[in-house]
């Protein structure tokens, strides 16, 4: 009993370091590209997946906007495919697409930490959200589509659960959930944002 309540109480300082460490990272985007990439967000709540093996049409959809095949993780697949696909229905190029294209959240978050301008960690709707367990590769992101009080916001994640049973980082389908940015999910902690700025 000893040893686990040490153990907690590491981890627990672990995860409060990572999330007061967690940064924002500001990139170009345009727009009307930002704006219908969450409608197209949005239409995505509800898809599920076909075996339960990260597999079926919209699931593979994702993974492919990446270069991926199905029964890969599509957490960040899918919040990339959702401004490819709105990239693609406004006749732009790929190129306008702000995050990078990759199937690792741990590679998206990086990529605008190099590119991006650093800001205060308050969350704003649009933003993506990064958690990571610590020391591993392994992550998941979601989409804030609105920000609350005490750290709650609700967000849109793929490849989640729709409830709090079940796992939240490698789950069955597309659902809205409600997160607070302090506390963990799972055994991950938050690691950063990526927020937008419109041009």
């Amino acid at each position: 009993m000893k040893r686990f309540v040490i153990i907690t109480i590491l981890l627990l300082l672990v995860a409060t370091i990572e999330t007061f460490s967690a940064s924002r990272y500001l990139i170009y985007c345009d727009r009307e590209l930002l704006m219908v990439s969450r409608d197209s967000l949005l239409a995505q709540v509800g898809i599920k997946e076909k075996t339960g093996r990260n597999d079926g049409r919209d699931v593979e959809a994702y993974l492919r906007s990446v270069g991926l095949a199905k029964g890969n993780p599509y957490c960040a697949a899918g919040q990339y495919w959702c401004f490819y696909s709105s990239a693609k229905d406004l006749g732009l190029p790929t190129k306008s697409i702000p995050i990078h294209k990759t199937g690792s959240t741990v590679t998206m978050l990086n990529q605008a930490i190099n590119i991006g301008q650093k800001t205060n960690s308050n969350p704003k709707v649009d933003d993506l959200m990064f958690w990571r367990r610590p020391n591993q590769w392994r992550g998941h992101v979601e989409r804030i589509i609105e920000v609350k009080k005490a750290g709650w916001v609700d967000t849109i994640g793929f490849n989640t659960s729709s409830g709090d049973i079940g796992s939240q980082d490698d789950g069955g389908g597309v659902y809205k959930r409600k997160r607070n940015i302090h506390h963990f999910l799972g055994r991950m902690v938050v690691r950063g944002f990526i927020g937008f700025k419109t041009v």
